[in-house]
């Protein structure tokens, strides 16, 4: 797997956390206030939509999470057993695993 630079920053220790401990659970807080539990369902290589040759155009790596349990829902939107997608354009202020690790 091979991080631009500001993937890395961001999501290096995600994908080496996940790649320790597949099963692992993650609290990941907002700056929103929404507060979830959740775990890595799969994680992929994807872009931002526009057309290849457009000069806007982006690849990243990015990591769909299913919501186990809804800690707070400032945003009311959250669902349980829901996908949420973890990217380094909208990475939460913080995941930090069960056993307190921050990453």
């Amino acid at each position: 797997m091979f991080f631009s630079n500001i993937e890395k920053k961001v999501m290096e220790n995600l994908f080496l956390s996940i790649s320790d401990n597949v099963n692992q659970r993650y609290v990941l807080t907002y700056s929103d206030g929404n507060v979830i539990e959740a775990q890595v369902d799969t994680c992929y290589e994807t872009d931002n939509g526009l057309e290849a040759d457009d000069p806007e155009y982006e690849e990243y790596y990015a990591c769909a999470m299913k919501i186990v349990k809804i800690i707070a829902d400032k945003s009311k939107t959250l669902k349980e057993d829901s996908l949420i997608e973890i990217n380094y354009h909208n990475y939460p202020r913080q995941i930090q695993d069960l056993q307190g690790n921050i990453l």
